[in-house]
């Protein structure tokens, strides 16, 4: 099997407006939030990222970088979902109820 890419898709072209437009579409088809698992699997990623957690200070600078990268690949994955508000405040709400339970027994 050979992994279709973008490059291989649109050739040269792989950062074009067309390109990004179907990257887009991508996301948006594997994590529609009508589905079930891509809502788990969301909140999940959401919960594990720290997405909707903000570092206190005194933190080590390698762990804050570590942070940040965390929260900045779950970010490049939200910006391609097409949610509304009621969609993103559900999933703040599932990601912090994820947060909870992985601070009280450990994340899977």
């Amino acid at each position: 099997m050979r992994w279709l890419s973008l490059s291989r898709h649109f050739g040269s072209q792989a950062r074009s407006k067309e390109a990004e437009l179907r990257l887009a579409l991508a996301y948006d088809n594997l994590f529609a939030s009508r589905h079930a698992d891509a809502q788990l699997v969301l909140a999940d990623l959401a919960d594990f990222t720290g997405f909707y957690r903000v570092n206190g200070p005194g933190i080590p600078p390698d762990d804050r970088a570590f942070s940040d990268g965390m929260r900045a690949a779950f970010g490049r994955l939200f910006r391609f979902l097409n949610l509304t508000d009621e969609e993103k405040a559900a999933l703040v709400e599932a990601a912090r109820a994820e947060t909870l339970v992985s601070a009280n027994e450990g994340i899977i």
